[in-house]
């Protein structure tokens, strides 16, 4: 569905990002690891086009991101960054109705489609407050919903961006939004490349693990290839002891 080839990606002569080759299919969750500077945001900007590559080519379904129509890439690439500045007084609902911007929809399908992704976040209780009155964690759940909005009328598997999508929630809500993302893959298709810091969490949700340093993949696999002791030791600086829950799901502590 996504695949890289030889993307090299460099800011004012200095090479911000290497990946040879890279790829993930649909319904896959693919974590983004690494220390900080590793390039995990790059990788996210460069398959987004916010940053130009030097060279290489990034393929969705099989034709160049280049050559992709501009409103059919918006129904099928969407990307929630680490923050949204907003300061316009919109309600929440409001918010979320603009991921329905590149989409023919009606407006009663609008309507039932942000009812819909605000229920699936966790946002619709407060669909009526200002955006900006709501908290970080209640922000960035908002943008979410909008972001699935914008993919909901793919024509094809979408691939769903996420930057560090639970750096604002609380511990319950991180688990329900990676569930939902999860479940996206699983029943819908979505393929799904998110920046995550939890290495449990990776272990937890993720089919595979993409390791960044200093911008090269160094290593990718599953949770349990990749993330063994003595390669977070190696990465971060840290060496952690490995247990397995009574569901045999690894955990570094």
């Amino acid at each position: 569905m996504l695949t890289i080839e030889n993307l090299l990606v460099q800011q004012e002569h200095r090479q911000i990002l290497n990946l040879p080759a890279a790829s993930l299919v649909s319904g896959e969750f693919i974590a983004v690891l690494g220390p900080n500077g590793a390039g995990k945001s790059s990788l996210i900007k460069a398959i987004c086009s916010e940053w130009p590559a030097s060279q290489g080519q990034i393929y969705l379904h099989g034709n160049s991101l280049e050559h992709w129509n501009r409103e059919l890439l918006a129904k099928h690439l969407g990307v929630l960054p680490q923050a949204s500045q907003l300061s316009f007084p919109f309600k929440a609902q409001e918010v979320v109705a603009i991921g329905s911007t590149p989409l023919s929809l009606s407006l009663r399908e609008i309507n039932y489609a942000v009812q819909k992704w605000m229920q699936a976040t966790d946002t619709w209780q407060f669909a009526d407050r200002l955006y900006t009155s709501l908290s970080g964690g209640e922000r960035q759940r908002v943008q979410l919903a909008r972001v699935l909005l914008q993919l909901s009328q793919a024509e094809w598997a979408p691939l769903l961006l996420l930057d560090e999508p639970t750096s604002a929630q609380d511990l319950g809500q991180q688990h329900q939004l990676l569930n939902l993302v999860k479940s996206l893959c699983q029943e819908n298709g979505f393929a799904v490349i998110s920046i995550l810091h939890d290495v449990n969490q990776a272990s937890r949700y993720a089919d595979k693990v993409w390791l960044l340093k200093q911008g090269e993949l160094v290593a990718q696999g599953s949770p349990l290839q990749v993330l063994q002791p003595e390669t977070v030791m190696k990465i971060w600086g840290y060496q952690p002891e490995l247990f397995f829950n009574s569901q045999g799901q690894q955990i570094l502590v």
